[in-house]
């Protein structure tokens, strides 16, 4: 039986818990408590195409690899790994439209059911294309009800305060079967005066797959001069029945003050509010809210569609368990005679495309959205809820990881306090990965060093830094933790993985402590 020989650059391998002098250097210039901090390194096999089953590691540092750490977003790999792993990278969510009943003459005596599947990134424009598949299949007038089912996923919501009382930004978006615009309401406030009524344009404006903890969208460039400004027009989206919104307000000609976490506008599940008038010296100001009820968001934003392409629809629209049955003798006939019937379905992007917005651009929401769908895909269960994902996620750990401890979490996204996991772990995670058949997918879904998504910030901090274009990392930020960790491409011409967190309070404020994690990188890459 022949065996695969694996070849390694002959980089210098630290004994544990040591680490390079340009390491130690950094740790103490950030004033750092060194025990607060993890470095690993490990050397990757030059053929992975080549490997049968995932390499032990050979460890070049490893400094506290063994502490359980709070990794933030970092711990987004693991369940977009176990998506890809297990679901595959053209895996697709399909949102469903069902008809029950008969239809007669351009008349359906029954249901309309809206089945959701947990799709991480159902638009309101595809959500619109869906309805309006009912008139398409000739269907003019319903008898019976509009039925939203949402039962996918049990027990999913949380308070969007709950994490750091910052409930409207958009990294605080609950999960939900059918979650529609990430969880959020898209406000654009647009100026107009003199010489336009509103055409000015929102030139470079991130989705909210963009949005993590530390950014926020704000000002856009305009076609109009500050002087000329006398209002500014307020756009909403989605679009709600039984929800306000002024049309224009005011505009005021203070400085701008603009703030990540308290911004102009007030929000609650029947009203958008402003408690001052946008300055003029900001332009256009487009923000992503999250919405205080998700289900809500859901019922209101079909109800406004629905009302759009049936304006006599006289019938029930709700979810599953809210609609009262019929009473009539010829509609429970029907109901109990007929099977619901397939009329279209919308589907999403496939699971490589969602793992890149997801590592890319750091959004939580969306990883909720994969990992609460383990259960449902991977393990065929009917109903998926945190304690069986992470359950899944678990014994998915310990099949093909079991020389680790697997992930602590109560949150996938890695917004959490509480979460822990050891970076020997993670590393080995990435390990894992790299011996996959989707690799290419799953490192290409991570920011490129200097370049694209969360990593780009590197080339402004060092414009030199040999990891520019040669690492592809996901970073991890909250108040008390900062991290990077995925694979860097020595000069040497040999891949490593690497994995830095560090847990202190507030080291998020520390300007000096990403230094540690960039010296990271700048030792590997001249390997």
């Amino acid at each position: 039986m022949s065996h695969t020989v694996v070849s390694y650059a002959q980089a210098a391998t630290f004994a544990p818990n040591t680490s390079p002098a340009s390491l130690q250097t950094a740790i103490s210039t950030a004033n750092l408590n060194p025990d607060n901090v993890s470095i690993v390194v490990t050397r990757l096999p030059d053929s992975p195409a080549l490997m049968t089953a995932p390499p032990k590691p050979a460890t070049v540092i490893a400094y506290h690899a063994d502490t359980p750490r709070t990794p933030a977003s970092t711990q987004k790999l693991i369940p977009t790994l176990i998506a890809l792993d297990t679901l595959g990278k053209d895996f697709m969510w399909q949102t469903k439209l069902y008809q029950h009943g008969i239809v007669w003459r351009g008349t359906l005596y029954g249901d309309i059911i809206i089945q959701a599947s947990g799709d991480p990134k159902l638009s309101t424009e595809q959500l619109s294309n869906l309805l309006a598949q009912v008139k398409a299949h000739g269907i003019k007038r319903i008898t019976g009800s509009v039925i939203i089912d949402n039962r996918r996923f049990g027990n999913v919501g949380f308070d969007p305060n709950a994490f750091d009382g910052k409930g409207l930004r958009p990294y605080n978006a609950m999960p939900n079967a059918l979650l529609l615009n990430f969880g959020t309401l898209t406000v654009t406030l647009e100026p107009f005066g003199k010489t336009t009524a509103a055409t000015t344009t929102a030139a470079n404006m991130p989705n909210p797959a963009t949005i993590e903890p530390t950014t926020q969208a704000n000002i856009a460039t305009d076609t109009l001069k500050a002087a000329d400004i006398t209002g500014f027009r307020v756009k909403v989206s989605p679009q709600m029945t039984d929800f306000s919104a002024p049309q224009t307000l005011a505009a005021a000609r203070a400085p701008c003050k603009l703030s990540k976490d308290d911004w102009i506008a007030d929000l609650t599940p029947t009203a958008l509010s402003f408690h001052q008038d946008p300055s003029v010296n900001c332009g256009t100001q487009q923000r992503w809210l999250t919405y205080p009820d998700p289900n809500r968001l859901a019922k209101q934003t079909i109800h406004y569609t629905w009302r759009q392409q049936f304006p006599a629809f006289g019938g029930q629209l709700g979810f599953v368990d809210d609609i009262t049955p019929d009473p009539t003798w010829r509609q429970r006939w029907i109901m109990r005679h007929t099977r619901p019937k397939l009329l279209a379905y919308v589907s999403s992007a496939p699971l490589a495309d969602v793992i890149a917005d997801i590592n890319h651009y750091s959004n939580n929401v969306m990883t909720e959205q994969v990992a609460l769908s383990l259960p449902l895909y991977a393990d065929h269960q009917a109903v998926s809820d945190y304690p069986k994902t992470f359950d899944f996620i678990a014994r998915w750990w310990q099949q093909h990881l079991p020389d680790t401890p697997p992930p602590v979490m109560s949150r996938a996204s890695g917004l959490c306090r509480d979460c822990r996991v050891t970076p020997n772990s993670l590393v080995s995670l990435l390990g894992y990965a790299y011996t996959h058949k989707d690799f290419k997918v799953y490192r290409q879904s991570l920011s490129v060093a200097g370049e694209t998504g969360t990593m780009r910030e590197l080339k402004a901090r060092d414009p030199n830094h040999p990891a520019i274009g040669q690492a592809w990392i996901k970073t991890g930020t909250l108040d008390d933790t900062i991290g990077m960790a995925g694979y860097v491409h020595g000069q040497s011409g040999q891949w490593y993985a690497v994995v830095g967190l560090i847990n202190q309070p507030n080291v998020r404020f520390n300007g000096k402590a990403k230094g540690v994690l960039d010296t990271m990188l700048r030792w590997t890459a001249e390997q």
